[in-house]
């Protein structure tokens, strides 16, 4: 019986040690430009599965590229690498080989916050597409995308527009990005709404943009005398008010007006409500 303790004994030590031997850890990895923040429980390595470490860059300056945040899994291996922090750049990172870069105020990679970079294409016949001068941000992101150069289409003659005319001559041909202006004829009144210019521009062989004349409204004797009202202050055979302009009536002698009519009406891009008097 003591024999047999003695042996039980010594196997379960034996086994002990194997555990003990065989526990599975994670282990620290070289820290560069980086603290650990919160280290759970503790910070000392070995770490077993399931501690999590926070970092931290040693510098406000410094960018940090990884996760934030890892955790020592029960394979002995952490589900991330360990972070490094970096100095902030933004890096170059174009393959376009028709495209030209200046950067101000020196050319210098990777680019540093607050550098500006210029673009330009090389060739002819070709357009840029996209913003033409970019920024390198406190967070290391541009402040837009790249640009690219596009083989340009020219357009034909501008279309017409309604109750308009161009200012100058136009071709036959016109690059991108070239506009023409447009004037409204007598007694019409541009729209000048946020939707609406004065310009159509050449676009990748299209012309875009929306002109748009109001029309002026029209007020004559026999349409007048069908409502029993005249003009009350000028006597003309035909009248022309343009678009936001007023016109002020009254019943003719010996007529009254029905209902409440409100004698000094707006027009409205060629329509305007006429009272009527009885």
């Amino acid at each position: 019986m003591k024999f047999c303790k003695m042996f039980l004994f010594l196997l379960l030590m034996i086994m002990d040690v194997s555990t003990n031997a065989q526990e599975i850890t994670c282990e620290g990895e070289q820290l560069i430009n980086v603290d650990i923040l919160i280290g759970h429980p503790g910070i000392a390595p070995p770490y077993k599965p399931g501690h999590i470490l926070v970092f931290r860059c040693t510098d406000v300056n410094l960018k940090m590229h990884g996760q934030q945040t890892i955790e020592c899994r029960s394979n002995g291996k952490w589900n991330y690498p360990y972070p490094k922090c970096e100095e902030v750049t933004c890096l170059l990172n174009t393959n376009e080989n028709n495209i030209k870069m200046e950067l101000f105020p020196d050319f210098e990679c990777p680019v540093k916050p607050g550098y500006n970079v210029t673009f330009s294409c090389n060739g002819q016949g070709l357009i840029l597409k996209g913003q033409r001068e970019i920024t390198c941000q406190s967070n290391g992101e541009w402040s837009s995308p790249f640009p690219k150069c596009e083989v340009s289409v020219k357009c034909g003659p501008p279309p017409r527009v309604n109750n308009a005319d161009t200012v100058e001559m136009t071709k036959k041909e016109y690059n991108t990005g070239e506009r023409v202006e447009y004037i409204c004829f007598n007694k019409y009144i541009l729209d000048q709404r946020h939707s609406f210019t004065k310009y159509l521009t050449c676009q990748q062989g299209q012309w875009t943009g929306n002109v748009k004349c109001l029309k002026p409204c029209t007020v004559t004797k026999e349409l007048m005398a069908e409502r029993g009202i005249d003009l009350a202050y000028v006597n003309q055979q035909k009248m022309f008010a343009p678009h936001n302009d007023h016109i002020t009536f009254v019943c003719l002698r010996g007529k009254n007006p029905v209902g409440i009519t409100d004698f000094r009406q707006k027009c409205n891009d060629g329509e305007i409500n006429l009272p009527e008097c009885v």
